[in-house]
Parts: C-alpha cells; structure tokens; sequence
C-alpha cells in the first residue's frame, strides 16, 4: 500500500505556553481517526515521524508535538509535570477536534515511557480518548530506595538553590546514560546516545523537575480507565522491565491486550522490531476507533494476553 502523505507544522496553546507539533495526514480526502502522540521523558517529536507516517499508511492521522519543556515548545526546559503533560494531550485533543480532515468522535492516544503515564492519566479525566496505546509505560516508582534518598537530596538542593538564585539545580547525567542500554539493538542504541539532541538534554538535568519521570503512582487509578488499552513493551527493557507491563495489565480492568516483544528494549518504536510495535499500534487504533466510535465501556471487546516473537 503507497498511500500519499502530508504534513503539517501546527503550533497550540496548553497552559499558556506554545506547543509546537506536526500533524501526518493520509492523502486521501475524507475524515480519519486520530491518535496524539506522547513521547517519553528527554524525548522530542522527530523519533516518532517514522511511526506517524506508518500510521498515515494504513488510514491514521496523527498528532506527534513536543511536550512541556521538550524540543520546540515553551515550558521549564527539560522539566516534567503530569499536569502540564495532561494539559497538553487535552490541546492537542481540541486542536485534531477543530481539524477539518479529523473524525473528531474518533480520537485515542499513545504515549512512550513517561508519554505512557501521561496518556493513561488523560484518558481517566477526558472522555474524548476512546482508545490508547502504551508503549513501555511508566506506572510505577522506578528507583530503588537508596536511589530515591540521592534524587530527593539533589532535588531539595535544587530547590535551595532556586530560592537563593532564581535557576535550577543542573547536573550532566550524560556519562551515566550512555551506560543505560535504551534501545536492545546496539546500533539503535549507540545512534540515541551519541544524538547532539539527546546529548544536550541529559547535559542538563534538573533539580527539582524530573522527579515524576520515575516517582510515579498511576498504578493506583488505572483500574478506572473505560476505554480499550494496548499495553506494549519491550521483552529486553532495561530502563523498566516488562514485569511492569504485567502490573498494569492485570490492574486495568477496560478491555485490553498485553504485547510483550521480544527483541526491543524500552525504545521499542525504534527498536529492532519496531515494525511489530506499528502494526500493533495501527492495527487497534483501527479497530477502536475507525469500525465504530461509540462512548466509552460500550465496546463488546475482551481481553488478551500475548507474546509477541521476533
């Protein structure tokens, strides 16, 4: 299938700060369901175009943006807040509803990592989302308790710092990252670590603002989610190991399928087997929102628990 694709920069209001995004279109005239992409934590919009575009191949519009603090738009540098983030997903939201091209009783969402958290917490407090994907999702604390005490204490430093000057606390964490093995394919992995953009982010870690990357309590809510959920992650995920996937599979109680795929690690939509993450992702947006958009917890879909092979 070549279906011709378009792209189109559009820039939104959450919270009073820019959002800078690009909406990927399918060709053809017509209206088209809709996904809003999240990425992850020290993350930025372009490591998701490959995935828009496939998408926009198989009938799938989508809004990828840069999150508070992220790429182009406005926020605390390299900060993170639910808040913010849930703000910017429900914008996003209102901007694909105002979109000519877009079904707007057909919109869901996806989310990498933190993006996860976040479109899982949008999703119990905006009916709109009739459908969403996680990839890798955070939904629980993941530092050990000595590593807690260590980010607690530079965060409080951070915060007398910001006190006494107005700035953040902000530390290089790049040597430690490039230990961290994000991607399970070693050539995907050394293309993110040695990325100018990526390098520039962890050269400036924040004190305090970086906490809710992984002091995260989503797991207690989660099971009040209605709409169909596809949990995805990687079976080599070092950064947060599948047995999270798990958690949180069995603690959603909407209808819902549990992928795990062996061969990525915990950037599994440029992971060697991303093309499995695609088809998955388009394959349920598809079925949840294209066939029929009906109110949330009147899909008649039940649940399923797979591994996913290379």
């Amino acid at each position: 299938m070549n279906v011709r694709i378009s792209q189109e920069r559009i820039e939104f209001q959450s919270l009073d700060q820019p959002i800078a995004g690009v909406l990927f279109l399918p060709g053809d005239q017509g209206l088209f369901p809709a996904l809003v992409i999240s990425h992850g934590y020290m993350d930025f919009k372009e490591n998701y175009f490959e995935l828009c575009g496939y998408l926009a191949q198989r009938g799938i519009a989508s809004l990828v943006m840069d999150m508070h603090g992220h790429g182009e738009s406005g926020g605390e540098r390299y900060h993170i807040h639910l808040d913010e983030w849930i703000a910017d997903i429900q914008a996003a939201l209102d901007t694909l509803q105002a979109h000519p091209s877009i079904e707007p009783e057909c919109l869901g969402a996806f989310g990498l990592s933190s993006g996860g958290t976040a479109v899982l917490e949008a999703a119990l407090v905006d009916p709109r989302i009739r459908a969403v994907i996680t990839l890798d999702a955070t939904v629980r604390p993941l530092l050990s308790v000595p590593e807690r005490i260590g980010m607690g204490f530079l965060s409080t430093l951070g915060r007398i710092k910001r006190f006494l000057t107005g700035r953040d606390l902000r530390i290089s964490l790049v040597r430690e990252v490039g230990k961290v093995e994000a991607a399970h394919d070693p050539e995907v992995n050394e293309q993110w670590r040695s990325n100018p953009r990526v390098v520039e982010m962890w050269s400036s870690f924040p004190f305090p603002g970086s906490e809710a990357s992984v002091d995260v309590d989503t797991l207690t809510r989660i099971h009040r989610i209605a709409v169909p959920t596809l949990v995805l992650h990687g079976e080599q995920d070092r950064v947060d190991s599948p047995q999270t996937a798990h958690v949180l599979f069995d603690a959603l109680t909407c209808p819902k399928e549990l992928h795990i795929i062996e061969g990525n690690g915990h950037l599994g939509h440029l992971d060697r087997n991303r093309d499995m993450v695609m088809d998955l992702t388009a394959g349920w947006a598809l079925s949840r929102l294209k066939s029929s958009c009906r109110p949330p917890g009147e899909c008649a879909c039940g649940s399923s628990r797979k591994r996913s092979m290379e």
